[in-house]
């Protein structure tokens, strides 16, 4: 009899947050991208879900947009935009044959705000 191998040991450091965000992924190279949702996220990365990620491949860079919701009042809730770039880890089909990309942040993301390259004078 063989004894039973250890589980591999979890390789995150950082918590996994579920918030309720849309995602864009936009490959570097300029062909398709998608928008999807966002599962979780945490200080490394995220994972999202779409029907598909035209375009997205594992082991490429892409720009990543999220829109998340602030709170505020249901009917017009804050909206925060960010912005980063990404690696793609992998995807993956659930159950209810969606797309889910893993994605690992190569820097850190930034506010990606309508009036942020205005000048107010």
């Amino acid at each position: 009899m063989r004894p039973s191998t250890p589980p591999r040991a979890e390789r995150r450091h950082d918590r996994r947050i579920q918030v309720e965000a849309r995602v864009r992924l936009l490959p570097r190279d300029g062909r398709g991208g998608a928008a999807g949702r966002l599962i979780d996220v945490s200080a490394g990365g995220l994972r999202a879900g779409a029907r598909h990620w035209g375009g997205v491949r594992p082991g490429e860079p892409v720009d990543v947009e999220l829109t998340v919701k602030e709170g505020g009042e249901a009917a017009h809730p804050a909206l925060v935009h960010l912005r980063g770039a990404a690696l793609v880890l992998r995807l993956v089909l659930d159950d209810e044959g969606a797309e889910v990309a893993a994605l690992r942040f190569v820097g850190p993301l930034s506010l990606r705000e309508p009036f942020a390259q205005m000048l107010l004078y």
